[in-house]
């Protein structure tokens, strides 16, 4: 029997099929397909070599998302906007790296982690970030069109989180976030404007704080400071 490799037109699962057979059933989701179809499928997009159980696969004409274990791997439609699926509890790494055409994004609730997820969408103006997160790493490195990012209250680790966002201006980071890498915020030189209960032990993770620091100007507004570090602008003692 000649086998030849197939994409489920359903669920995306990658099949060995009979190629002398004018249909075939997928073993992963029990759908019947035409195998013509299944065999283009492969050929034309064989993007991820899926062999678990559970695949999800969200879209319209052309299928959108490759979800395998409630995990986001891939996003492969070409929409500006996207809202992630209600299934998915992780978004994991690389599902979006250099979707330069990517402009917003809509997280649903649910989502616990977003790992290297971003990097490199370089269009990414705003991102909505559900209050199930708890885990953002490396997740929005080099978008340099992102101008402002709410950290909900859940999240309790950031890693890399932003690096090299040179368009960030400001961020709203929860008391939950006890802990700032060093090079968190590397290359955001114009995040000014930053609302941090800790922003004080943490000023010099922050590239245009340190810089005011140097200057021995205020951390908060960049006004000058009194000799006993009080701001004469905002009044807030540094």
């Amino acid at each position: 029997m000649p086998f030849v490799e197939a994409k489920c037109t359903n669920c995306g699962a990658v099949l060995s099929v009979d190629n002398t057979k004018n249909s075939w059933i997928c073993n992963y989701c029990n759908t019947p397909f035409i195998v013509e179809k299944a065999i283009n499928n492969y050929n034309i997009k064989n993007y991820n070599n899926i062999t678990a159980n559970t695949v999800n696969v969200y879209g319209g004409k052309e299928s959108d998302f490759v979800i395998r274990g409630g995990v986001l791997k891939e996003y492969i439609g070409e929409s500006r906007d996207v809202v992630i699926p209600n299934s998915v509890e992780e978004i994991g790494g690389n599902a979006f790296q250099a979707c330069n055409c990517l402009k917003s994004v809509t997280i649903s609730n649910g989502v616990k982690s977003i790992k290297r997820a971003f990097k490199g969408c370089t269009s990414l103006e705003s991102v909505t970030i559900p209050n199930s997160v708890t885990t953002i790493k490396d997740a929005f490195k080099g978008c340099t069109s992102l101008k402002s990012v709410t950290i909900p209250n859940s999240v309790t680790n950031i890693g890399g989180a932003f690096e090299n966002c040179t368009s960030l201006k400001s961020i709203k980071i929860p008391q939950n976030v006890n802990c700032i890498g060093e090079n968190d915020f590397e290359g955001c030189y114009n995040l000014t404007d930053i609302d941090y209960p800790y922003l004080s032990a943490y000023a010099n993770c922050f590239p245009a704080l340190k810089e005011r620091k140097r200057k021995r100007l205020c951390i908060y507004c960049g006004g000058k400071l009194s000799l006993l570090k009080e701001c004469e602008s905002c009044g807030i003692k540094n």
